[in-house]
């Protein structure tokens, strides 16, 4: 298969030998004839919907968004009344469930989350490719129709607007995408977290669709959550958010440091307050966080303007004696992590907009040459934090915004054009 990737390159030599590997690592796990990628615990040769959520930006990166696009939809075929509106959580090369996790639609593994990392993995992809058809192609409508008006209420059992767990369900409903050491709580952070993107992801699909009424609603929805959750589950005495709610409407002193990241990872946390208490508190158990989990920190730290301790975790997951870092996500989220943190590239494909912002030192250059961006490319290079330059080759003109450290410059870069910026 015909796939165009990014390039890097820099005067910062460990920068360059980390991303050489991260892209070399990531090769290995891609089917170009199963237009997929490993995505799972590696050897089983499948992919699951946590993992391809939490891979699918840096697979992009690298040109994959076929790939990306083909998984995605092999999760919506399956969706099903028979699963109570779950799907297969962990899908074969050949397109299979995998046996694994899978005996039949009674008896089956499954992470509530799940449905809506993939709604949100969706729109985020649409953000980069522009291609309508992950949120509008009739597999993917249907799976945001069905998760919104069916999967939700199904296993909302109190009825509160937040997907909940109950312990006879064992390995068919696990509310959160902790697994271990979780009976009797009744909903989690993550979950809820990622539950608000879906109704925002959901949004998004019926504005495109000109459905006012509906898109309205989600947006209510989603703002219900978002406003609960930072009323609710914060402790000011603990400054951190808690990260399960009990049956009894307590909550849990159980710590799990993927409810504590997820919700900085959605942006349900808006208050600046309260996220830097959450950092904290996420930072604090960084030493005994387990790898799929501190695969995403110098991402999430690239975003909070943490420059030092991301680049310092990135280059820590990407050195040589990296402990199980030929785990599939430590490749691609490194990819991720350096264009989307350290390069700070962001798009809106609705409004034609990129917005990027340097994390390089003083001294330092970087560039990304072929981004893939809406059918095309981009070049971007950053001469330290205050001069950058982009060449658009997308086949639109885009308006970019360029964040510097004390300002932000809006220009109008045509297709074809080179232009450069500084603060």
């Amino acid at each position: 298969m015909d796939r165009q990737s990014v390039t890097f390159n820099s005067n910062n030599e460990k920068l360059c030998r980390g991303f050489a590997w991260a892209k070399a690592q990531a090769e290995v796990y891609v089917r170009d004839g199963a237009v997929c990628y490993e995505a799972a615990l590696p050897g089983r040769d499948a992919f699951c919907m946590r993992d391809v959520s939490h891979q699918s930006v840096g697979a992009h990166c690298l040109g994959l968004a076929a790939h990306n696009r083909n998984m995605l939809e092999a999760f919506a075929r399956a969706i099903s009344e028979s699963k109570d509106w779950c799907s297969w959580w962990e899908i074969t090369s050949e397109g299979k469930p995998a046996p694994v996790d899978y005996t039949d639609d009674g008896d089956f593994w499954y992470n509530l989350p799940a449905n809506f990392d993939v709604m949100d993995t969706a729109s985020r992809l649409y953000d980069l490719t522009g291609d309508r058809a992950l949120l509008l192609s009739p597999v993917m409508e249907n799976f945001f129709v069905r998760t919104i008006e069916n999967y939700i209420p199904r296993w909302d059992r109190d009825k509160d607007g937040i997907v909940d767990r109950v312990d006879s369900d064992g390995r068919r409903g696990i509310a959160s995408y902790e697994e271990a050491g979780t009976m009797g709580y009744s909903c989690a952070a993550d979950a809820l977290s990622l539950e608000y993107l879906a109704y925002l992801a959901a949004a998004r699909m019926y504005r495109m669709k000109g459905d006012a009424e509906r898109e309205s609603a989600c947006r209510k929805k989603a703002e219900r959550l978002r406003a609960i959750f930072s009323s609710e589950w914060w402790s000011e005495e603990e400054q951190r958010f808690y990260e399960f709610r009990m049956k009894d409407g307590s909550f849990s002193p159980q710590r799990s440091d993927d409810n504590i990241m997820t919700p900085l990872r959605t942006g349900i946390i808006r208050d600046r307050h309260q996220i830097d208490g959450q950092l904290a508190c996420l930072m604090a158990s960084e030493p005994s966080m387990i790898i799929e989990i501190r695969s995403y920190l110098p991402m999430l730290l690239w975003k909070h303007r943490r420059d030092e301790d991301a680049m310092k975790t990135w280059l820590k997951m990407t050195a040589e004696d990296y402990p199980r870092r030929e785990y599939p996500e430590v490749s691609y989220a490194a990819v991720e992590a350096l264009f989307c943190g350290y390069m700070g590239i962001s798009a809106d494909a609705d409004r034609s907009v990129l917005c990027t912002r340097s994390a390089s030192a003083d001294g330092e250059w970087a560039e990304a040459v072929g981004f893939p961006l809406w059918g095309g490319t981009v070049d971007l290079r950053h001469n330290g934090k205050s001069r950058s330059a982009l060449t658009n080759r997308t086949g639109r003109t885009l308006t970019w915004q360029a964040e510097f450290s004390t300002s932000v410059k809006t220009v109008l870069v045509p297709d074809g054009e080179n232009v450069e910026c500084e603060e």
